[in-house]
């Protein structure tokens, strides 16, 4: 229910940003002091990387950490032993583009395009679970486009995710 009331507080711009300057050393940081034990002993590299150029992004520091958080936990949850997930970061034909890619068992072609809806799950053996609320990802979408960016996903089932993030440079968050 918290997720839910999230997601159309995000939708509905019922809720203000705290818009300011955000360096991606601290989110990527606040990611890995969260996800960095678990992936330890999963035996799951986390690696970040952050380009010339792209080492600030303007927005509200807990929505934007909000985002990657859920996409770091997709990431890591669906990626085995002895995989990697990616955090970076850079500036690419003037927008701030965020990448979190994974080595996991990836998405299928038909479900790809749904991922973003409210409570899709790809996978339907997780449909009855409570270790989510398949509404993940469209509050990572509605964060990221209250922010004046896209968020669009890449994958190949048993070939890793790619989920990607762009943002304008200094784009005022649309209240």
């Amino acid at each position: 229910v918290g997720d839910l009331l999230d997601l159309s507080r995000l939708e509905g711009g019922g809720e203000s940003f705290d818009a300011q300057d955000v360096p991606f050393e601290d989110l990527f940081g606040r990611v890995l002091a969260r996800h960095g034990r678990a992936a330890e002993q999963k035996g799951v590299e986390i690696a970040t990387n952050i380009a010339a150029g792209a080492e600030i992004v303007t927005g509200d520091p807990l929505r934007l950490e909000q985002a990657l958080q859920n996409l770091a936990a997709n990431a890591l949850r669906h990626t085995p032993k002895g995989g990697r997930v990616a955090l970076n970061a850079a500036f690419e034909d003037g927008a701030i583009v965020v990448t979190v890619s994974d080595t996991g068992s990836g998405i299928a072609p038909e479900h790809l395009p749904h991922v973003f809806d409210r409570f899709y799950k790809a996978d339907p053996s997780r449909a009855g679970q409570a270790a989510g609320s398949g509404l993940g990802l469209s509050i990572v979408k509605a964060i990221v486009e209250r922010h004046g960016g896209t968020v669009t996903a890449t994958s190949q089932a048993g070939g890793g995710t790619t989920v990607t993030l762009k943002f304008p440079p200094e784009r005022p968050i649309n209240a």
